[in-house]
């Protein structure tokens, strides 16, 4: 029998990026998809998957929701 992968879980999220160019401030909006689920309300946590996925620091992200799908 095949072994199966961890399944991937989807969240809402809700976010402001600081960004070097001139524009300051990018917001983002939309269902990002990790492979486990995340602590409810930990958004330093969603900050830290989002900056490794953007390749920033995650001092430049500011979570501003953060809600799994079901």
């Amino acid at each position: 029998m095949p072994k199966l992968g961890p399944m991937s879980v989807k969240y809402y999220t809700h976010f402001l990026m600081q960004e070097t160019k001139p524009e300051g401030l990018s917001e983002f909006r939309g269902v990002v998809e990790v492979n486990r689920v995340m602590p409810r309300g930990d958004t330093r946590e969603a900050a830290m998957v989002l900056a490794r996925n953007l390749e920033c620091d995650t001092g430049d992200i500011k979570v501003l929701q953060w809600s799994r799908l079901h």
